[in-house]
C-alpha cells in the first residue's frame, strides 16, 4: 500500500471504533501533498457530518491553518498560545519559536505559510 492508502486504512480503522475523540499523531506526515488534502478533506467531512472532535498533532503550520479551527502552539511541553489559527499563526510568533522567518496569507480558505530566505527576511525587516 501507498503511504496515503496505509493512512487512509488507519483512519478507517480508528473511526469504526465511533468514539467522540479521533487523535492524530501527524497524520498526513510522508503524503505527498495531494494525499495530504485528501486526507485532511476527509478527516473534515466525516468530522461534519458524524459531530466529533478531531485533536491533530502537526508540524505543517499551512495545513493547520487551513483545516484547525483551533490552535495551540506548544514549545518545551508547554501552551505558549491557543486560539483561532489567525490569533496563533503570526509572523512574529513563528520567528519566536520557530526560528524561522515567513509570510502568512490569509485567505478565504485558511491561512497559508510561506518560509522566506533569511537573507531577504532581514533585508525586509530593515
Amino acid at each position: 500500500l501507498s503511504g496515503g492508502e496505509q493512512q487512509r486504512v488507519v483512519l478507517a480503522r480508528a473511526l469504526a471504533q465511533e468514539a467522540p475523540v479521533l487523535l492524530l499523531d501527524e497524520g498526513t506526515s510522508a503524503l505527498d501533498i495531494g494525499s495530504q488534502q485528501q486526507v485532511l478533506e476527509l478527516v473534515e467531512s466525516l468530522r461534519v457530518m458524524d459531530g466529533f472532535t478531531v485533536v491533530s498533532a502537526m508540524h505543517d503550520l499551512t495545513l493547520a491553518g487551513q483545516f484547525a479551527h483551533t490552535l495551540a502552539l506548544i514549545s518545551h511541553g508547554k501552551l505558549i498560545v491557543e486560539g483561532e489559527p489567525a490569533d496563533v499563526l503570526t509572523e512574529d510568533m513563528i520567528r519566536a519559536h520557530y526560528g524561522a522567518d515567513v509570510r502568512i496569507t490569509h485567505h478565504a480558505d485558511g491561512i497559508v505559510v510561506a518560509p522566506v530566505r533569511a537573507s531577504l527576511a532581514r533585508q525586509v525587516r530593515r
